[in-house]
């Protein structure tokens, strides 16, 4: 599902009125005939039905006077609150402002409050629409309180006091049960706070163009289960192992063993046929131990448990084996390991999933992404991407979308950020998620991930499409365990067990 920003949304209402002559009030007319259909539906067991309507002065409260338009006439009781005089409504709006006075709506010009309100059976609210930032006019906040209050509330195009790039709400942000929303969502409806803002979401069409290339340099998509059902596809009767892909993987230090055993067995649990992962050799015995299915590869650590500069030799004696390496699980924060993996993906010639303790050469020197010459996806979470970039995690979060496309620009790779939800971003293109949980927010979560991309990307899948997968099973084999063990006891060794099943659901 295609994914708007504000500008990107105006920007489809300009192409359809100047350039595709569609005039302004058919565009509102076909918003009004969508949301009475839908309140039709939902109301279809009340009788005689008495619905409330807040109206703003610009288009999204013309979207109220265009529905309460046709629900008078279908027989509903319908009351607007007018939180504006009619001089100050858009043209557009005080075209179906009017239309509703003449077939006699009740129409209430309101700046405070009532204290004596009538119970509704709905109440839509029609305040503020995409063009909202910041905080709610204060006079607003006694009808957001108000339509929170109610038993039941529809917003339109976005709940009043969501911020619809950043998902960020007002502090008075209007709580909706369901939302209808023009054409397409609005990135800010995904992303948290937001999204726990609006409900139901509908998206309707109301005669915008269809086709358009768009001014903003990032595309967003909503990631959803069809997307990933045309992504996998069954294994093939005739396959072996080798076949199937082979990993490598460089992860793993004194005290972070755990890591390189989740990662590996990640990898083997999403289908890729063979794996070797590298050990410091006073560790090999556990790694031994833990990873049964996988080989083991000792590199000499002289005891004390990291992995050393002097092992690029070893390392790079197998790459041209594999079809993919992970870097960064567990490595640990010794100077002599970070000098190995700024060698080592300096001059891998296989895809690279870089992960973790991987991005330690790259805080403070960004540029190091330009050396690496073969595909390669990062994982980080917030924080690791506020190291990254050089930029502190709050400003990141004031306009996480935006931030996004601003890196993007210079990096050569493809980025899964892990958040709430995570984001998957290469070239112009980007797309969110639409599964997770706060139970995944464990130990060697980020690890399992990590194996799920390399076990696609050894399966021929490209770097971008095997983030989008990994991402995506990630997240829906987090919410399976939730449902049936709930969230707070969530580990991540949880997540192997049920990787394979949740695969299955979407091969084809």
């Amino acid at each position: 599902m295609q994914l708007l920003t504000r500008e990107q949304a105006r920007e489809l209402d300009l192409i359809a009125i100047d350039k595709n002559k569609i005039l302004g009030t058919t565009l509102m007319e076909n918003a009004g005939k969508n949301i009475a259909s839908i309140v039709q539906s939902k109301l279809i067991t009340v009788h005689n039905p008495n619905i409330g309507i807040v109206c703003g002065k610009g288009n999204n409260g013309g979207d109220g006077f265009a529905a309460a338009s046709i629900l008078i006439d279908e027989g509903f009781k319908v009351s607007i609150y007018c939180l504006s005089s009619s001089k100050n409504l858009s043209n557009d709006s005080l075209y179906f402002h009017d239309i509703c006075s003449k077939k006699g709506v009740a129409i209430f010009y309101e700046k405070e409050l009532p204290q004596l309100l009538p119970n509704f059976d709905l109440m839509i609210d029609a305040i503020v629409g995409t063009g909202f930032s910041g905080e709610l006019y204060k006079e607003f906040v006694p009808w957001t309180k108000w339509l929170n209050e109610c038993s039941a509330t529809i917003s339109l195009d976005i709940p009043s006091g969501l911020n619809a790039n950043t998902g960020m709400c007002s502090s008075n942000a209007v709580k909706a049960e369901q939302t209808i929303t023009m054409d397409s969502a609005k990135i800010g409806m995904m992303l948290e706070p937001g999204k726990s803002h609006c409900g139901l979401i509908h998206c309707v069409d109301i005669g915008l163009p269809k086709i358009y290339k768009s001014k903003s340099p990032m595309e967003w998509h909503l990631l959803s289960d069809d997307q990933i059902n045309s992504m996998i596809q069954n294994v093939e009767k005739t396959t072996h192992k080798y076949k199937q892909g082979k990993v490598l993987i460089l992860a793993g230090s004194i005290g972070m063993t755990g890591a390189a055993f989740l990662s590996t067995m990640s990898a083997l649990r999403s289908g890729a046929g063979i794996t070797k992962t590298f050990a410091p050799s006073s560790l090999n015995s556990i790694y031994e131990k833990k990873i049964t299915e996988g080989m083991t590869i000792p590199c000499e650590d002289s005891g004390n448990g990291f992995f050393l500069e002097e092992n690029y030799d070893t390392i790079m004696n197998h790459v041209e084996w594999s079809d993919v390496i992970i870097i960064g699980p567990g490595l640990g924060s010794d100077s002599e390991t970070a000098k190995l993996v700024l060698k080592l993906i300096k001059n891998i010639n296989k895809p690279i999933v870089i992960d973790a303790d991987g991005f330690q050469p790259f805080y403070n020197n960004i540029e190091l992404f330009n050396e690496i010459h073969s595909k390669f996806v990062i994982t980080p979470h917030l924080g690791e991407f506020s190291k990254i970039t050089d930029i502190d995690s709050k400003i990141l979060m004031d306009d996480l979308p935006k931030n996004i496309n601003l890196f993007m620009k210079d990096f050569p790779g493809t980025l899964l950020l892990k958040n709430s939800p995570s984001f998957v971003a290469w070239e112009a293109k980007g797309c969110v998620n639409s599964n997770g949980n706060p139970g995944l927010a464990t130990a060697g979560s980020g690890d399992v991930l990590t194996g799920i991309i390399a076990a696609f990307i050894a399966q021929g899948k490209s770097v971008e499409e095997a983030a989008q997968i990994g991402m995506f099973i990630h997240g829906k084999t987090g919410d399976e365990l939730a449902r049936v063990n709930g969230q707070r006891g969530l580990i991540a060794s949880d997540l192997l067990n049920k990787i394979g099943q949740v695969i299955s659901i979407y091969e084809s």
